[in-house]
């Protein structure tokens, strides 16, 4: 098999994939998670059936997959050399920057999470996914800040975490009381109480 080759089937599965998770998207806005069928979605690409179980484990997997195409992961700019004030106000500036897209998305967020509730594997796979990123942060934290750290570094992640979610759902319902200042007025407040 010739060396480009396995590189055209991948980009092709790719493309197949990101067929599918649109056509699911857009039925899923129209119909939600729960009603979504695998036909409608597999006609809306215009594909069979047979091209979804090829490409996930299921009707749980494709759905899972819209949920993250759609995610509204922060991702802060690491300040390097920066004290944990410097980080955490970054945390609050991708926090902010992220909230004009919460209004887009919002229903499926919350759809995805009842639907995810009647779903044991996706709960599952969720569970892992935040473990796997809850760890990886926490393990940054200690290794930048346990010397200056009044807590736990698992502490003070699962804080960002409760906090950043917060303002999200929060700004669901009320947006004007969603400021930048209260973002940032709280994660600097947990900042000053997080250190020695």
């Amino acid at each position: 098999m010739p060396l480009g080759s396995a590189s055209k089937t991948g980009e092709k599965r790719q493309k197949t994939r990101e067929r599918l998770i649109a056509a699911a998207l857009a039925v899923v806005l129209e119909k939600g998670f729960v009603a979504a069928s695998l036909d409608e979605i597999a006609a809306r690409a215009g594909m069979t059936k047979g091209a979804i179980y090829a490409n996930f484990a299921g009707k749980a997997d494709l759905m899972f997959a819209v949920a993250e195409s759609q995610s509204l992961t922060l991702q802060p700019a690491y300040v390097a050399g920066g004290t944990l004030a410097d980080q955490l106000r970054a945390t609050a500036d991708a926090l902010v920057a992220t909230l004009p897209r919460v209004g887009g998305v919002e229903r499926l967020i919350v759809e995805f999470q009842i639907y995810m509730m009647a779903e044991p594997e996706l709960r599952r796979r969720a569970a892992a996914l935040q473990a796997e990123g809850l760890a990886a942060l926490t393990a940054a934290v200690a290794a930048n800040y346990a010397d200056v750290l009044a807590m736990p570094a698992a502490d003070l992640v699962a804080a960002l975490q409760a906090l950043s979610l917060g303002f999200l759902h929060q700004h669901q319902l009320t947006p004007d009381a969603v400021t930048e200042q209260a973002i940032r007025a709280a994660f600097d407040a947990l900042a000053r109480g997080a250190v020695r």
